[in-house]
């Protein structure tokens, strides 16, 4: 991970949230940071019992390198890939709040690769001034709530944390951020931890012995066996040719709802299939995956200090003098270099090497080999698994679904008649709706401080493009005219040009097939990218291909 700048932390890679925890008491100096590390790990390991992680387990750890960043004190970092499982982003938000629950002094600052993204989710409810370029180091979590420090407490725009930190300790009052915005995230992150359970999905499937025990052992284990067959290439592909099929047993085995669509939805390509899998036999296709996504994942070096990962990170710690001047090889740096090889191991290695790490261990334990021997006896128990239904959505419910997240509107939908009439009806209400610099707003407020006329606005509009469809526009010299015509106000205008005007924006159904001719010309013209009359098309509903492929002259 890269280093933002000297004022704040390392800016998160894809799908990662990267957490920093600080002391916000006067004794953080005195602070014993190993031993609540601990403490809050064992807090966040009671929280998280039975939950699989979709990648990473979230944690927090020392930093392999203390004040690296300027104006940054003493605090603990996790940095934890959530992968395709968005929840468990927001699943990590709700343990930090209990964290700060529970410890007083603790006080976290949190971000993934959209930079402060509690602000994103409280959109609606923001400052005038709040924007990401405004916000950095302003946005933190202390006793369950939010803190935003406003514009005015600080003008520099580079505040450091530290001194972020010292704001909210004296003016917490102030930094403390509107009722909105933290009704909007703890609305976000409700219903946990009861919503565990109601991620989990049970399936039978047919699995060899050795890959039933470890999952009988760690049923975490799940995660990286199904996300490693879904993301395999062709190198991976080829750890399967030896692939022992033989020997199953029929297993209960626990997903979550988002690993076991993932499964479902990808498919065995030929160069997999060594064995002739049925895949409408669901136990049997699902276990055949998870055998190759096993038998991929043992096919990455096992010793991970070792790999060209590890390599990278020494010499990065090289680099930035964390070694000192210890010579290789002596007591010091021997200490160092266990310290670092601690951080590598939770922080910075390979989920696969990981991986095949712990399978490693666990197979060679005294455990395994008990535990494979009851799972050789218990193949007559009775195994039921859990109706997969949810995985197929009734439109009615995503269209619920959407309508309560971004709100509702109006579309054409699979039933309607399109006619140029309807098209141009459709094109004026979206005119009309309101639009910011970040596209258009659906707003129900009545008190605006900006008085904003939407009807004159797409009357003039749609004047100035019949007027430029119907050619009336010839040449350069009729500009003039044009808005000495836009000058006039409705009370100076007469009865007569109103009259011609509205005849103008709806005169008649040639003037709606005028309207729908010069769209689909348009989008002719445009050649298969994405233009903007297909951008309009798309904001009513309509994609291009149902205007061009049409029969309907």
């Amino acid at each position: 991970m890269a280093l933002r700048s000297k004022t704040s932390f390392v800016i998160p890679s894809d799908d990662t949230v990267v957490c920093c925890l600080f002391s916000i008491s006067p004794q953080a100096s005195n602070t014993n940071w190993r031993q609540l590390c601990t403490e809050i790990n064992d807090s966040i390991e009671k929280l998280t019992q039975n939950y699989i992680w979709h990648r990473d387990k979230f944690r927090f750890s020392i930093p392999i390198q203390e004040n690296i960043i300027e104006g940054t004190p003493t605090h603990l970092v996790s940095s934890t890939c959530f992968g395709d499982n968005i929840e468990d982003e927001w699943f990590i938000v709700y343990i930090v709040f209990e964290i700060t629950k529970q410890f007083d002094d603790v006080i976290i600052q949190i971000r993934d690769s959209d930079g402060e993204f509690l602000l994103i989710e409280a959109a609606d409810h923001l400052p005038c001034w709040a924007n990401p370029e405004s916000t950095e180091n302003r946005v933190f979590i202390w006793k369950n709530n939010i803190h935003l420090i406003p514009k005015l407490v600080n003008t520099n725009s580079d505040l450091s944390v530290e001194k972020a930190i010292n704001i909210i300790k004296y003016d917490n009052k102030r930094t403390l951020a509107s009722l909105d915005i933290q009704n909007a995230i703890h609305e976000r992150i409700s219903g946990y931890p009861d919503k565990i359970m109601n991620s989990i999905h049970n399936a039978i499937v047919k699995l060899p012995v050795d890959i039933a025990t470890l999952l009988s052992l760690k049923p975490s284990l799940i995660a990286p066996l199904v996300t490693t067959f879904c993301n395999h290439d062709p190198i991976d592909a080829k750890s399967c040719r030896d692939v022992n099929f033989q020997n199953c047993i029929d297993v209960k085995v626990k997903f979550t709802k988002c690993l076991y669509a993932m499964l479902v939805h990808s498919k065995l390509t030929p160069s997999l299939k060594k064995y002739k899998v049925n895949e409408n036999d669901k136990k049997t296709s699902h276990g055949y995956k998870l055998t190759c996504g096993y038998h991929m994942i043992m096919n990455k070096t096992n010793d991970l200090f070792m790999s060209k990962e590890f390599n990278k990170f020494i010499n990065s710690l090289k680099i930035n003098e964390y070694f000192k001047d210890n010579l290789e090889g002596s007591k010091d740096y021997t200490k160092l270099l266990e310290n670092a090889k601690d951080y590598f191991l939770q922080m910075e290695c390979p989920v696969s090497s990981y991986v095949a790490n712990n399978i490693t261990n666990i197979m060679c334990s005294d455990e395994f080999f008990k535990q494979k021997e009851t799972m050789k006896l218990s193949t007559n128990v009775d195994l039921s698994e859990d109706n997969d239904d949810w995985l197929n959505i009734h439109p009615d419910q995503l269209n619920d679904l959407l309508n309560k997240r971004y709100g509702k509107t109006e579309k054409f939908k699979n039933n309607d008649i399109v006619t140029p009439h309807s098209i141009s009806s459709k094109l004026s209400d979206f005119l009309k709706q309101t639009s910011g610099f970040e596209g258009i707003e659906q707003s129900e407020s009545k008190e605006e401080t900006v008085h904003f006329e939407p009807d004159d606005f797409v009357n003039s509009l749609e004047k100035m493009l019949n007027l430029l469809s119907s050619g009336r526009i010839a040449d350069q010299s009729s500009e003039s005219e044009l808005e000495d015509d836009f000058d006039l106000s409705d009370d100076e205008m007469s009865q007569e040009i109103k009259r011609e005007l509205q005849h103008e924006i709806f005169p008649s159904d040639d003037s709606h097939n005028l309207i729908l001719e010069n769209i689909v010309r348009s989008v002719k013209e445009e050649q298969g990218s994405s233009g903007p009359s297909s951008t309009i098309l798309r904001s009513i509903g309509i994609n291009k291909t149902d205007v061009l492929d049409s029969d309907d002259d």
